[in-house]
C-alpha cells in the first residue's frame, strides 16, 4: 500500500471538503463512503498536511478537522492519533470561529455542530460565546505519557 495518497484519491478528498454548503456529519459520512477503512489513516495524515500547510479553506478546515475527530471519536479521550494536530493548531492565532470549532472538538465534543454547514457556523459564530479554554498542555502531556515509546516520532519531529 503506498504511503501517500493517488492523484485520484487527493482529487476524491479535495472534492469531498469543497462544497461548504453541505453539513459536516454529511462530509463526514461522504469520507466514510468514499475511503475504505483501510485507509483512513493514510487520507487522515494527508488531511493534517493539508492543515498545517494552509493548503485548504477555512471551510474545509471544518470539514477536515472534524473528520479528524470523527474517525477516533469512540476511543478512550487522548488516544486520538491526530490530537497534537488539534493541539498545535489551537495554540496558533485562529479566526474566532474556527478557534470555537476546535475547543468543542477537542473538550466539548460537539451535539449540533455536525448538523451545521461550515457557512452556518461561520455566519453564526459572534465571537462571544466561546467555550472555556481547556488545559491544553496538560492534554499534550497527557497524550504524550500515553504514546510512550510509540512517540519516537513526535521526539523526533516527524509528526
Amino acid at each position: 500500500m503506498p504511503a501517500a495518497l493517488s492523484q485520484k484519491d487527493l482529487q476524491s478528498l479535495l472534492s469531498l471538503l469543497s462544497d461548504s454548503s453541505r453539513s459536516i456529519e454529511a462530509v463526514g459520512a461522504l469520507f466514510h463512503r468514499t475511503f475504505a477503512k483501510a485507509d483512513h489513516f493514510r487520507v487522515a495524515t494527508a488531511l493534517c498536511l493539508l492543515i498545517q500547510d494552509r493548503a485548504i479553506s477555512l471551510s474545509e478546515r471544518f470539514f477536515a478537522f472534524f473528520i479528524l475527530f470523527d474517525l477516533y471519536k469512540a476511543e478512550a479521550p487522548g488516544t486520538n492519533p491526530f490530537l497534537p494536530i488539534f493541539i498545535d493548531e489551537v495554540k496558533k492565532d485562529l479566526e474566532s470561529c474556527e478557534r470555537s470549532f476546535l475547543l468543542h472538538l477537542l473538550a466539548y465534543p460537539p451535539k449540533d455542530f455536525p448538523k451545521k454547514s461550515p457557512l452556518e457556523l461561520i455566519s453564526e459564530h459572534d465571537g462571544q460565546n466561546m467555550p472555556p479554554e481547556p488545559d491544553v498542555e496538560a492534554m499534550e502531556q497527557d497524550y504524550l505519557k500515553r504514546m510512550g515509546a510509540a512517540g519516537g516520532f513526535l521526539r523526533c519531529g516527524l509528526c
